[in-house]
């Protein structure tokens, strides 16, 4: 996903110019600092209750800083582009910055939500993925279980530590995964540039080319 600041190499005073690659180099980072910003003031809606829970704050658009750490900017002599290579940007960013995303599971499978504060402390440890934390768990002694609900495997994938010895107690049990065929994603647009920094880009590239006809 990216955003394009172009110039129109057919106007005239833009022809006088020996170099505008200085003055795109400018807008490209104008631009870069401008969608960190939209990122660092957390677009709206607030994240679900579950999410803050799992995430242990409500900031939205920030878990892991890899969405904001993915965003570069680039520039030719009539190009200032910026934007990221993370492929989730588009679940939140859709083209026309309103329409939410549905994410459903492959396969006939289901999603494994995170269910808790833990399982992000199990993620670190073991892996992201559901197979990785559940993997883990059980070669450290975690028995992981599915309780059954109406007399079939519920929704809610648990963990609970075995007992080793008659001195050990049995940990209580820990949610790990609530199982769904698909989540609603909101839209929460960050790829933009606000029209106060385009009059101000504006402003500058009239300055420049002034500048560099006189």
């Amino acid at each position: 996903m990216h955003i394009h600041i172009k110039l129109e190499e057919r106007h005239s005073i833009v022809r006088n110019i020996s170099s505008s690659k200085p003055l795109m180099k400018e807008l490209s980072l104008m631009a870069l600092s401008t969608v960190q910003k939209n990122i660092e003031k957390d677009i709206t809606p607030a994240n679900a209750a579950l999410t803050q829970e799992v995430k242990q704050g409500n900031k939205t658009l920030r878990d892991t800083g890899r969405l904001r750490a993915s965003l570069t900017a680039r520039h030719s002599d009539t190009e200032a582009v910026v934007g990221t290579n993370v492929p989730y940007a588009q679940v939140h960013n859709r083209e026309d910055g309103r329409s939410e995303t549905i994410v459903r599971a492959k396969n006939g499978k289901s999603l494994a939500i995170p269910a808790s504060a833990r399982v992000r402390t199990f993620q670190r440890r073991y892996g992201f993925s559901a197979r990785e934390v559940i993997k883990g768990l059980q070669k450290d002694n975690y028995s992981v279980f599915r309780p059954l609900k109406n007399g079939k495997p519920g929704n809610v994938i648990f963990a609970q530590k075995k007992i080793i010895s008659r001195k050990t107690m049995r940990g209580a049990s820990i949610p790990l995964f609530i199982l769904k065929k698909s989540v609603k994603i909101p839209a929460r647009p960050f790829l933009f540039i606000p029209d106060a920094v385009l009059e101000t880009m504006l402003d500058r590239v009239g300055t420049y080319y002034a500048n560099s006809t006189t």
